[in-house]
């Protein structure tokens, strides 16, 4: 099976985001004179939801239904919400986000094959953008030659086209591309696409079952430090490589 493109999901998949979308959430609170702040275990109820906006409404929707406060006003919301934006990206630039182990080099492999990389995220393209620059470098982000984010796509989750979207930019069906992603939300998105999915689950995703992907996995691994495989089959391989995700849409076709 001819394998094309390799979609990589951003926020937790290239780099371990979500403490850093945490912080700047707080931050962004402080700033406006909010008394809310997210810690670990409110972030992790809030986490599935996916775009900054959808998780502001949602938790002011709550603190309104405690009845602990009025919250901020629909116009503070999307304030708040352009805040965190901007010291998210901040952040990024200060160097305060790394690249999971074996993404640059499952990147660069993959280059050298002649296959296409595109990337999803549903953060804001300017947040995307600024990680993507902080990791990979500028000749880095140039590797991904469709890259899709959140003002690309419906607030409603359950119908974004993001994979879609991409395969559509590089006119290739889905069975030749895989996905890497880090969520069930995100996996689920590409299964919907068509396309076969690897997950590496990260800090908030952890715990959640990933029934849909063809292979989970620690991290896509290096040569000298193998990834531990937490379900599916790797064929014998210690790393993620464009052979390895050759042979999973291999299986998947062979499964269909």
């Amino acid at each position: 099976m001819e394998l094309q493109a390799i979609i990589f999901d951003v926020d937790g998949t290239v780099a371990e985001t979500a403490d850093l979308h945490r912080a700047a959430f707080n931050r962004a609170f402080d700033e406006h004179g909010l008394s809310w702040h997210w810690d670990r275990e409110i972030y992790s109820q809030l986490a599935p939801v996916e775009f900054s906006l959808a998780k502001l409404r949602l938790f002011a929707a709550a603190t309104r239904q405690s009845g602990y406060q009025h919250g901020p006003s629909h116009t503070d919301i999307v304030k708040i919400s352009t805040r965190k934006a901007q010291i998210f990206c901040q952040m990024a630039r200060e160097g305060k986000a790394r690249l999971r182990p074996g993404v640059a080099r499952l990147m660069q492999e993959s280059l050298h094959e002649g296959l296409l990389l595109g990337a999803v995220s549903t953060s804001s393209r300017a947040e995307t953008h600024a990680l993507l620059s902080a990791t990979l470098g500028f000749q880095g982000i140039g590797w991904i030659t469709s890259l899709k984010t959140a003002e690309d796509t419906p607030i409603d989750a359950s119908k974004r086209p993001l994979f879609q979207s991409v395969l559509d930019d590089f006119a290739i069906q889905p069975h030749r591309a895989v996905a890497i992603d880090d969520s069930v939300k995100g996996a689920n998105s590409a299964v919907r696409a068509g396309i076969a999915v690897l997950v590496t689950p990260s800090m908030y995703t952890a715990s959640h079952r990933f029934e849909m992907a063809s292979v989970t996995l620690s991290d896509l691994g290096h040569p000298t430090e193998p990834f531990t495989v937490i379900n599916g089959e790797t064929m014998g391989h210690t790393c993620v490589s464009p052979a390895m995700l050759r042979q999973i849409i291999g299986l998947k076709a062979a499964a269909a």
